[in-house]
């Protein structure tokens, strides 16, 4: 396992030591989180995101889970739930954050700690930010689930979804030549024709990508995106659009067209040699890309009642 000199919490030098360990054996990492469903809480329901998403999904593929649900041993106290199995060393560390309190160290929700501001203002300054941890085990490894079938979250991407993108965007979007890419000294996006993709999927997976890209123009989020090809700052816009893209892939169920894995492929040694050097570069990176795909989430709803005129996007597909 690969050591990092900079302590991190658990959860972060867990996930940095095996991305790192995927990257060296020239792989990424993140790029089959479309097999997987976005993992849950198996009591609660409420989806994992960002550094827990991933984690989560990575680990899932690595083990091969099929189960999305995840569970705290309390949870499975509470529900008389067993271990199918010896699950020493099986349970993953996942980070959440609270409010703490400087007295009493008690953690609250932000929910909470909000009513508690409402009703006394002058207790904001009791409390402080805190970041914590917790262990969960999968619904593989635990009697109880395993008899009720693994929630589906899968959702369905569609023409109207995109192309609300683009017009929200207000970004100029051309289909010609046979690369796909961003321009943002022209802000425009660039794909090959439709029908050059092997699947629908691949073609929304790419066009989800260059327009990941294109929220970083001055205009939108305003990220450093004009940098030389294969610079530093290009590799770290890079791995914020392929990240982001991630997280759009899973809850579509979208796969990568061959052709785009293989060209990222080529920013593996650009990526590793970031995150030795700088393991904080990954979370900076995560954090965009939540911010990223909330942006673009919130862009593919219309904004108006008025009819949108779509871009001509009637996919054929080899």
């Amino acid at each position: 396992m690969v050591k990092i000199v900079n302590k991190l919490p658990k959860t972060r030098q867990d996930l940095i030591n095996e991305y790192i360990k995927c990257l060296e054996e020239g792989n990424i990492p993140w790029e089959k989180m479309w097999m997987t469903n976005i993992p849950i809480n198996g009591v609660t329901g409420i989806e994992y995101n960002g550094i827990n998403n991933l984690y989560l999904s990575y680990i899932s593929l690595k083990r091969n889970y099929k189960e999305n649900r995840w569970i705290t041993y309390n949870q499975m106290k509470k529900n008389k739930w067993n271990f199918i199995k010896d699950a020493k060393g099986q349970g993953i560390p996942v980070e959440y954050w609270g409010m703490k309190n400087k007295e009493t160290n008690r953690i609250i929700s932000f929910n909470e700690y909000n009513k508690i501001i409402e009703q006394d203002p002058d207790k904001e300054k009791d409390y402080k930010l805190s970041r914590m941890s917790y262990i969960v085990f999968n619904g593989d490894l635990i009697d109880g689930l395993i008899n009720n079938p693994p929630t589906r979250n899968k959702e369905i991407i569609n023409n109207e979804y995109i192309s609300n993108i683009i017009k929200n965007l207000k970004v100029s979007y051309f289909e010609k030549g046979d690369e796909a890419y961003y321009n943002p000294i022209k802000d425009e996006v660039i794909l090959p024709p439709s029908n050059s993709f092997k699947t629908v999927y691949s073609y929304y997976a790419t066009q989800l990508h260059e327009l990941a890209h294109a929220t970083g123009h001055e205009s939108r989020l305003n990220r450093k995106i004009k940098e030389t090809f294969a610079s530093e700052e290009y590799a770290k816009e890079e791995l914020r659009a392929e990240i982001c893209s991630s997280f759009l892939m899973q809850k579509f169920h979208l796969e990568a067209d061959s052709k785009h894995l293989k060209n990222h492929k080529a920013y593996v040694k650009n990526w590793l040699d970031i995150l030795k050097q700088n393991p904080q570069e990954l979370f900076n990176a995560i954090s965009d890309a939540n911010k990223i795909a909330s942006y673009l989430e919130d862009k593919s709803l219309s904004k108006n009642k008025e009819k949108i005129n779509e871009i001509d996007m009637e996919v054929e597909y080899a």
